[in-house]
């Protein structure tokens, strides 16, 4: 898993038709003070983000592990939200 921060959505009207339904959301890779990292990505949101929001992406056949999106085109899929980091 990787841990991004939403930075922007793209839309897309031309696209395989596994795609039809999906927000697209434009990620950045953060590191632990979620900090930007040089590392962007685009992932299907399966759980209801906005800009800004931190989540967990999984990519690779991951990504198609999700009820959503068994048997899709996709390779990267953002299925959490976080709300907060505990280190010790």
């Amino acid at each position: 898993m990787k841990m991004v921060k939403v930075v922007g959505s793209v839309t897309s009207t031309v696209k395989d038709s596994s795609l039809e339904g999906f927000k697209l959301l434009f990620v950045q890779s953060v590191d632990l003070e979620l900090k930007g990292k040089k590392e962007y990505f685009i992932a299907v949101d399966t759980v209801g983000l906005g800009e800004d929001e931190i989540a967990l992406m999984v990519t690779g056949s991951t990504a198609k592990r999700t009820e959503i999106t068994s048997g899709r085109t996709v390779d990267g899929t953002l299925v959490a939200k976080v709300e907060r980091i505990d280190l010790k």
